[in-house]
């Protein structure tokens, strides 16, 4: 197994807006649901890169088994995604979108509570995604897999000073976006950051990605595509940062190819049925 991945898998329902506003009503030009959640998304964009993957997560026992069934059929392993009883359809999270930002809500469902997971994770890399920190906690000091703590916005709302630098103690990579980022910073200082990770990967939205190491800041430039939606862009990039390093590329070049898969999934509309061949994605970066 190379990659087991924690966190959230819900049921999206997207409201495409022509803009997001401050305050006030608008109308909503189209509505989508679909299956969504920042770890179903990493591991089925990864799966389909051809990286053997595993998810951990949590769903309520009316959760639609068709999108169950989706990523299993693509072989993702879900052995460890419990149904707990009493949820309904939760996770699902209502996203309002313009194509190029959100504004997400959420109800946790089961991914509100800790709870236990039968096994622990057999991938060579453990993804630690949304979810609570202290359940991650204790599940990072029972493996020895390479560890990446990637907290999306729950970073706003579940970490503080201490458990961000539990999370963050002997890992590989810490991904944020900037405001995330910006929102680290308030918890930690960098120096402390790089002593607890070795390198910080910063996604910039259509400007590309930032990675911070002990040797220093290197910004990388996006691919440009037309946008259609970029809800799942940020997964892919992960996914893609991973079969990077399946294909034993460096750091940097395993931030392209994430870019590449990230600027796929933004000009298709989400996350297509089938990727290109990752040799091929690799030749063209």
């Amino acid at each position: 197994m190379f990659l087991s991945v924690y966190g959230h898998f819900n049921m999206d329902i997207i409201l495409r807006v022509e803009r997001i506003p401050v305050e006030g009503s608008i109308p909503v030009e189209n509505t989508l649901n679909r299956p969504g959640g920042t770890a179903r998304n990493i591991a089925y964009a990864a799966r389909l890169l051809g990286l053997s993957v595993e998810l951990f997560s949590r769903i309520g026992d009316g959760f639609p088994r068709d999108f169950v069934n989706q990523i299993k059929n693509r072989g993702v392993d879900t052995r460890n995604l419990r149904v707990v009883k009493g949820y309904g359809f939760t996770p699902v999270c209502f996203i309002v979108s313009d194509g190029k930002r959100q504004l997400a809500f959420i109800d946790q469902g089961p991914m509100g509570r800790m709870m236990d997971y039968e096994n622990l994770p057999k991938g060579r890399w453990v993804h630690f995604s949304t979810g609570i920190p202290e359940e991650y906690i204790k599940i990072k000091r029972m493996v020895n897999s390479r560890i990446s703590i990637d907290p999306g916005q729950e970073i706003h709302y579940r970490y503080n000073e201490k458990n961000l630098a539990e999370m963050l103690e002997g890992t590989d990579f810490f991904f944020v976006n900037e405001i995330e980022y910006e929102r680290a910073l308030e918890l930690i200082d960098e120096d402390m950051i790089l002593e607890k990770t070795k390198n910080v990967i910063v996604t910039l939205g259509e400007r590309g990605c930032r990675i911070i190491n002990s040797s220093g800041k290197m910004e990388l430039p996006s691919y440009r595509v037309k946008a259609k939606e970029s809800v799942g862009a940020g997964d892919s990039f992960r996914a893609g940062f991973y079969a990077g390093l399946k294909n034993k590329l460096d750091i940097k070049q395993s931030c392209k190819l994430g870019m590449k898969v990230a600027s796929i999934v933004v000009s298709s509309g989400g996350i297509p049925e089938k990727m290109p061949d990752v040799k091929e994605l690799i030749r063209s970066l």
